[in-house]
């Protein structure tokens, strides 16, 4: 089937902003992954897809320390790179990198790398600095439009904005409003053109105008952060406690996790004489930053406990329980995968029973996982329960009916738990899944010989 003409188009597009950046701005390419596919997957992309194969393209990290050596080796020659930056790296948030490394380079664009969209940690990244984001896996497409968006605005419409914006930065007030006028005829209510209406103005000391500007924007896009920081900003500059008080409550609602704005809350609460109020959020300020504090030992103890895992299982055990319990009244569906790892080194003990009490433990943080109830199910048939076992695989199927299919293993075990249960029907059925993903599978297929009978 042809490829429909207008979408060929934008895709040369996207494709010609990337070579242009390479070949005329002197751009550079830095991707700090352990995600070997992604890695490969953007140096075929910038080679096959857009012929970019000089070997000063690309720079590809495994270790975030080296990172801003090679920042400061980079940006003499290529003062405005692009950074592709893993959220998560070894189990570490590299998060707090991104407010660090844009104020000392403040013309890198940064795209952070997740597999997890959350949003609240989003919103918080996008304050700090990050300019866009990749949810993977992402296809070739999608990867050359999010590099083009970055660099450089790829409609009629954002070329406007840009054109304002940089009107603006050069003190063109006048002309920076005339030109929000057009992009208004283009887009009504363009909380961007709005945020540059309210910022001309806010400089030619209107505020009453800028006022009106800032809260048009608000209103256009409620998840847009920047017109009610400028709003505070102003309120602040102007002495108006009350409006910048509404102002930073309206934006930690959006993006609640960032402490710095709760001291703040608490500083302006305190100078407005409400101590109790102040207090307040002195304390969800460090309530948030201890949070994040025990995030980071729990990863590092997560860490030392992957080291050990094949060589000293009781230690592993050690590490894992120390990563758990650091967090103690912090813990959330982040922390499955470590509930699920301590399961699993306790059943390589032979711990069956106690890798169900973890388990468990998990459940009552997240009691929709099905893959919960299948760890339970496999501790039972270890254990030789297998009307237990049963159950739980019962459970995990109803919560998601696509689980055995994960894998030809997953459907294995299902055929082997239901066989052992007497349930030879069903036992068949999942042993011929088995065998469907997998026809060279030898004990699928004896399996569905015992339980033909």
């Amino acid at each position: 089937m042809p490829m429909d003409p207008a979408l060929k188009a934008r895709q040369n597009t996207y494709a010609n902003t990337i070579i242009n950046y390479m070949r005329k701005e002197e751009g550079h390419i830095i991707a700090l992954s352990d995600d070997q596919a992604f890695s490969t997957q953007l140096r075929l992309t910038l080679a096959k897809e857009l012929g970019l194969t000089s070997p000063d393209t690309l720079t590809v990290l495994s270790d975030s320390r080296q990172l801003l050596r090679v920042l400061r080796e980079v940006t003499p020659r290529h003062p405005a790179p692009i950074l592709f930056l893993e959220r998560i790296m070894d189990g570490q948030d590299l998060s707090f990198l991104v407010n660090q490394i844009k104020q000392s380079y403040t013309r890198l664009r940064i795209i952070i790398l997740t597999t997890d969209v959350q949003r609240d940690r989003l919103m918080l990244l996008h304050e700090a600095g990050a300019d866009n984001f990749i949810s993977k896996p992402v296809s070739v497409n999608t990867l050359i439009e999010k590099m083009a968006f970055t660099l450089k605005a790829q409609s009629r419409l954002g070329q406007a904005i840009d054109l304002a914006k940089s009107l603006l930065a050069e003190g063109k007030y006048d002309e920076a409003l005339a030109a929000c006028q057009k992009i208004l005829t283009l887009k009504p209510g363009s909380a961007a053109a709005y945020l540059v209406i309210g910022d001309a103005q806010r400089a030619m000391h209107d505020y009453e105008k800028a006022r009106i500007a800032y809260e048009t924007a608000a209103k256009s896009a409620d998840l847009y952060l920047a017109p009610l920081q400028h709003l505070a900003e102003m309120y602040e500059e102007l002495g108006d406690q009350q409006s910048q008080l509404r102002c930073l409550q309206k934006l930690d609602a959006i993006s609640p996790l960032n402490f710095n704005r709760k001291v703040s809350l608490g500083e302006l609460h305190l100078a407005m004489g409400e101590a109790e109020k102040a207090e307040e959020f002195f304390d969800k300020a460090m309530a948030q930053i201890t949070k994040e504090a025990m995030d980071g030992i729990s990863v590092l103890s997560g860490r030392i406990a992957a080291i050990y895992a094949d060589k000293d299982p009781v230690k592993a055990e050690k590490f894992l329980r120390n990563s758990l319990d650091v967090k103690s009244k912090y813990l959330s569906r982040e922390d499955l995968i470590t509930f699920n790892q301590l399961g699993i080194n306790l059943r390589k003990q032979g711990r069956w029973k106690d890798a169900i009490i973890e388990y468990k433990r998990a459940i009552r943080i997240a009691p929709d996982d099905e893959n919960l109830y299948y760890n339970i199910g496999m501790a039972f048939a270890e254990g030789g329960d297998f009307l237990q076992a049963k159950a739980n695989l019962l459970k995990a199927v109803d919560l998601n009916p696509e689980i055995p299919g994960a894998s030809p293993n997953i459907a294995y075990n299902f055929g082997a738990v239901f066989l052992q249960s007497k349930d030879r029907e069903r036992a068949a059925h999942f042993f011929q899944l088995a065998l469907q993903l997998r026809p060279d599978f030898p004990a699928a297929r004896d399996g569905l010989k015992r339980a033909a009978g």
